[in-house]
């Protein structure tokens, strides 16, 4: 690529689709690399892209959220009003993301129209979590928001004493999400309650990924950590500082894969925490990897897409 590669790959029918922060979306050949085609915005594009009756989603630095069958063809463009840096979720038809303006928009897949938004007080780069008519999502106006997946009205709000950038997480009737006052959260996500919060000892940038009642996370000091969903006890940390973790975490066949900042993608044993490998590319690895039965795809800020083995 022309530029840093910290969105997701998504895998699909035979193809891989991938953002760069050089403006161009492509699809490219999982086998070969080769670049099927391309897509140019005109920003930075941060966001994965969820995939839906085989079309695209995601967001650009461009103010757009977009919309693109599989050939690469523009179905439409939303204007958000500012920078979009939260992965859109799908559901009912609707697509969901916030802007850095503040709101939180449900969109219509098909048409592109606004169904509604909401505001918020704060940049919304958390990309929401939809799950059973509620809209779960993260504000850096220090609030975790439950909205009504049709009207777009609150559910409940829980206060946090740092903003909430990452994605949620959903776990049963549990909610989990950090927060930059150096805490976990799992809540109930009818009541918006605490069931238990977990301290670290700085911020934290990774989403939590939850898994046969683990949950994995890392912090911006590079720890990594396995609690478990239940009580939020530690059940293991990895067992020297990594690479500070804005990477979320992916859990395959009992192993975690989880890159950092030094430039690393980490495979841990989920149970234990021993390190099986660690694989370097040339810059910061953001990019959550996609783990096939053999294959390994992430990006790196050294502007290439990797395919390793597994």
């Amino acid at each position: 690529m022309d530029g840093r590669v910290s969105a997701s790959p998504v895998l699909h029918d035979g193809e891989i689709y991938v953002g760069s922060h050089d403006g161009h979306f492509r699809a490219i050949d999982p086998e070969s690399g080769d670049v099927n085609w391309r897509f140019k915005t005109g920003g930075e594009i941060w966001t994965d892209s969820p995939i839906h009756d085989d079309n695209l989603y995601f967001g650009s630095d461009d103010e757009f959220l977009y919309s693109l069958d599989t050939t690469g063809a523009e179905r439409w463009r939303f204007a958000a009003g500012d920078n979009t840096f939260s992965t859109p979720a799908i559901a009912n038809e609707a697509v969901y993301f916030g802007s850095s303006n503040g709101r939180i928009y449900a969109v219509g897949t098909d048409s592109g129209d606004e169904q509604w938004r909401y505001e918020t007080d704060g940049t919304v780069v958390s990309g929401p979590a939809v799950i059973n008519g509620t809209v779960y999502v993260g504000s850096r106006d220090n609030s975790f928001y439950a909205l009504d997946r049709d009207t777009g009205e609150v559910v409940w709000t829980y206060p946090t004493e740092g903003d909430v950038s990452v994605d949620p997480a959903i776990d049963g009737d549990r909610v989990l999400f950090g927060s930059n006052e150096d805490s976990l959260y799992a809540l109930d996500r009818h009541e918006g309650s605490r069931v238990w919060s977990h301290d670290v000892d700085t911020l934290l940038n990774s989403s939590p990924t939850v898994s046969r009642g683990m949950v994995y996370f890392g912090d911006m000091a590079g720890t990594f950590y396995a609690l478990d969903a239940e009580t939020g006890d530690i059940r293991w940390t990895s067992d020297e500082p990594i690479g500070t973790i804005n990477c979320d975490p992916t859990v395959v066949d009992g192993v975690v894969y989880v890159g950092d900042l030094r430039g690393y993608l980490h495979a841990f044993d989920a149970e234990t925490g021993e390190q099986r490998w660690k694989y370097r590319t040339g810059n910061a690895v953001h990019s959550t990897p996609v783990v096939t039965d053999d294959t390994i795809y992430f990006g790196s800020n050294d502007g290439y897409l990797y395919a390793i083995e597994r």
